[in-house]
């Protein structure tokens, strides 16, 4: 699975003619490392693999089926990535989240 994950990084990469320096330095990531994960050598993180799929705007699913192709996000699609990465580094966890589904739902019923 790693080495087809960093054969579908790679094929971005060049289909989007990017050296392995370019593309590091465009999401902020060592290009020795990015080399490695290419390779199959590394294993790349799932923050890793959500940020190339912010910055290629693919699809996270891209990476893991072969099925997939490389379809384009929608504007929604951007906005739950990003909320998603906000609530991470705000330490937000998904109980939370679902507890305020649960509120929010509650008060929709409440206001019919």
């Amino acid at each position: 699975m790693t080495k087809q994950l960093g054969e579908r990084i790679k094929e971005l990469r060049i289909d989007h003619g990017m050296t392995l320096k370019e593309l590091g330095h465009a999401i902020n990531f060592n290009y020795s490392n990015l080399s490695k994960i290419e390779r199959g050598h590394r294993k790349p993180t799932i923050e890793f693999l959500e940020c190339l799929s912010f910055f290629f705007n693919i699809h996270i699913s891209y990476f893991f089926d072969e099925g997939i192709g490389k379809r384009n996000l929608c504007k929604e699609e951007h906005e739950w990535i990003s909320l998603s990465n906000e609530m991470k580094h705000q330490n937000i966890t998904i109980e939370e989240v679902r507890e305020l589904v649960n509120v929010l739902n509650n008060s929709r019923k409440i206001s019919y």
